[in-house]
């Protein structure tokens, strides 16, 4: 007596195999590449804290600065970006400040708004087999620094005024 369809299911092991190996991959390539890119995103953002708390710990001498505040915030955060971010020639960096005018805050006060964007990307390991090369990582923080006096406050002779730093991968830019 013969059995039907044992001959048929002769090469099914192999087929199975390479389904189950293909689905694999793409959950390595899930598993890897997907926490590969978060750890970035989480190491970015740990460099983006500490140059807020480098701007924030340099009110004074961003309060006093001769000629121009906002600048001096963006150069504080910037260096502090440069000395911590390891990748920062290939990522975009954008640092917009402005300081509310005088009438809108009274002659006793300051306060400066920052806003601190760090674009880069984590090149993708198993995820390349798939066609994904990279994931793009993106971090914001938006913080004011509001440099506090008892009496009247030295000012800049603009009122209201703002500066942005831009370093697109590679080069380096202000506009004001």
């Amino acid at each position: 007596m013969m059995r039907f369809g044992s001959r048929g299911m002769r090469g099914q092991a192999l087929v199975m195999f390479v389904l189950v190996s293909a689905a694999l991959v793409m959950v390595l390539g899930l598993a890897i590449d997907a926490s590969g890119g978060w750890w970035k995103s989480q190491r970015q953002n740990d460099v983006i804290e500490i140059a807020k708390e480098s701007a924030l710990s340099r009110s004074n001498e961003i309060k006093f600065d001769a000629t121009d505040s906002t600048r001096a915030i963006d150069e504080i955060v910037y260096a502090s970006l440069t000395e911590n971010l390891k990748d920062i020639e290939s990522s975009e960096v954008s640092v917009t400040s402005w300081e509310v005018p005088e009438t809108k805050t009274g002659s006793m006060n300051r306060l400066i708004g920052v806003e601190v964007t760090v674009t880069g990307t984590y090149r993708c390991v198993f995820a390349q087999t798939f066609g994904f090369r990279s994931i793009p990582v993106k971090n914001t923080i938006t913080f004011t620094i509001n440099p506090y006096s008892s009496t009247e406050v030295w000012r800049q002779d603009a009122n209201g005024h703002g500066c942005r730093l831009m370093k697109p991968a590679g080069c380096l830019l202000y506009t004001s």
